[in-house]
């Protein structure tokens, strides 16, 4: 299975130390402001138009598991950073790769040749573009909308517990638990640390495959589901030493499990190619992540590939340029040959790829 580029790791001297180490915070941040470019601020209609949506179905579906699972995260900076990585990261790309899905949505489809047979400039198609976010968020099944929030906390929420929900716990009893967690076989009590955080966990489990009843999505789901526990593995091989053959210290489980969740609820529209290219923006973003926070993950107990030298600014760069030149080509393949509608494509995920990286410290240019 191709799950992104593959670059041959750049092996280091023994004694050598990654030059992203030994950057300052300014300057790796400069690096990836000059990778990405800069915001085009006509093309914002599009994207502001999913969010408003997203958020929209995440009180609706998620807060009120929130509510009953881990209430008093909602006023503490880690609920605003599940609330913002569920909207403003995850959920936003399933809503995001309908408009360059080879089957999308009728109202996709119809935005399309109107755009295109009127010539309309990316401004408009912009404008166009997200008022034809808010139809197909009216129209897609209830249980679609349902599953992409969900599936998007789910991933949301795991991340966080990774990072923060197990201090002082072992590797391998961390995969444990986490097994144990989705399995059904270990339920914190109201004396375990993190509780609650662990509790949602299994909420939003369960409810991405509440009301499934066609084979196809429950295969979809278990494909997903699948690749979730090779990455909890993969995240205890790392922690232990394992040596990853590939260079990349256990990386693409994670990347290929936060794909196969998202790509879950709409795989009918999308299409094998659209989650090929989600594999590799998800590739992007851990790159990204890793190069950002290679000096403090230097003291962590799990390696990276940046800090091996097998990840670097090079990496990030042409990761980078697949996913650019991959989301116009997809579009293209689903029949799209409008350049402003490319354009469209195209700046759009510049745009919320830019605001990832500064959610994530990266600061406009001073």
């Amino acid at each position: 299975m191709d799950v992104g580029i593959d670059l041959q790791p750049r092996p280091m001297k023994p004694s050598a130390q990654p030059r992203a180490v030994t950057m300052s915070d300014t300057e790796r941040n400069a690096v990836v402001r000059g990778i990405l470019g800069s915001v085009d601020p006509a093309m914002a209609p599009f994207p502001d138009g999913i969010r408003r949506v997203v958020f929209e179905r995440h009180d609706r579906f998620v807060r009120p598991l929130i509510e009953k699972h881990w209430p008093e995260c909602l006023g503490e900076r880690a609920g605003q950073k599940l609330r913002f990585l569920t909207c403003n990261l995850y959920a936003t790309a399933p809503y995001t790769v309908l408009f360059s899905a080879p089957n999308p949505p009728w109202p996709v489809a119809l935005s399309r040749v109107v755009g295109g047979g009127l010539r309309l400039g990316p401004t408009v198609l912009s404008g166009l573009a997200g008022l034809t976010a808010r139809a197909v968020a009216r129209l897609l099944p209830e249980s679609t909308e349902r599953r992409i929030l969900v599936t998007a906390s789910f991933i949301a929420t795991i991340d966080h517990v990774y990072d923060h929900c197990f201090d002082g716990i072992a590797p391998v009893e961390r995969g444990r638990r986490m097994h144990g967690l989705l399995d059904g076989t270990w339920t914190p009590d109201d004396t375990t640390p993190h509780a609650g955080a662990f509790r949602l966990v299994r909420a939003l489990h369960d409810a991405m495959g509440e009301g499934i009843v066609d084979d196809d999505d429950r295969r979809q789901l278990d494909r997903a589901l699948t690749t979730l526990r090779e990455y909890i593995d993969a995240e205890v091989k790392a922690m232990t030493g394992v040596p990853d053959p590939s260079g990349r210290a256990w990386r693409m489980a994670g990347v290929r499990g936060t794909i196969d969740g998202l790509v879950f609820p709409v795989w009918r529209f999308c299409g094998e190619k659209a989650r090929q290219w989600m594999y590799d923006v998800s590739l992007f973003v851990q790159v990204l992540d890793d190069y950002l926070d290679a000096a403090k993950d230097v003291h962590d107990i799990r390696p990276t590939p940046v800090l091996s030298g097998a990840w670097d600014e090079v990496t990030l760069q042409d990761i980078w340029q697949r996913t650019v030149d991959g989301i116009v080509e997809l579009a293209k393949d689903s029949g799209i040959h409008d350049d402003n509608w490319l354009h469209l494509v195209k700046e759009t995920y510049r745009m919320m790829a830019i605001e990832t990286a500064e959610a994530m410290g990266v600061g406009p240019a001073g």
